[in-house]
């Protein structure tokens, strides 16, 4: 999810901090590059936050580059239907309940950097 903030509003050092602090015990946040943070909930199931200069993006998906590469060489491997079955049947509905709690954070949170 696309949240639209005001130009260099956030810090990601902060963000990782007060998102730390708040999921305290039910999310583990890592950073995996300057401008991206892991929020995972399981090993396999979390969000990404990616830092732009006027957007926040917020996306479910796999909480390390290592898992969704192990995901895309299974998706080659056993070709498309079979990965993506069991992503949509295993997956996604959790990966969505985690950045839906991370957006939420944010827009309460941040609402004064938000546009």
């Amino acid at each position: 999810m696309k949240i639209n903030i005001q130009e260099k509003a956030i810090d990601i050092e902060d963000l990782k901090l007060n998102l730390a602090s708040h999921f305290s015990g039910k999310y583990g946040v890592t950073t995996r590059n300057k401008k991206m943070l892991d929020v995972a909930a399981t090993k396999n199931i979390g969000a990404t936050v990616i830092l732009t200069k006027k957007h926040l993006n917020v996306t479910g998906g796999f909480p390390s580059a290592k898992r969704t590469m192990v995901f895309t060489l299974l998706t080659i491997a056993l070709g498309v239907l079979i990965p993506l079955i069991v992503y949509f049947l295993v997956f996604h509905k959790k990966m969505k309940a985690v950045e839906k709690d991370v957006v939420d954070y944010i827009n309460t949170h941040y609402i004064k950097q938000l546009k």
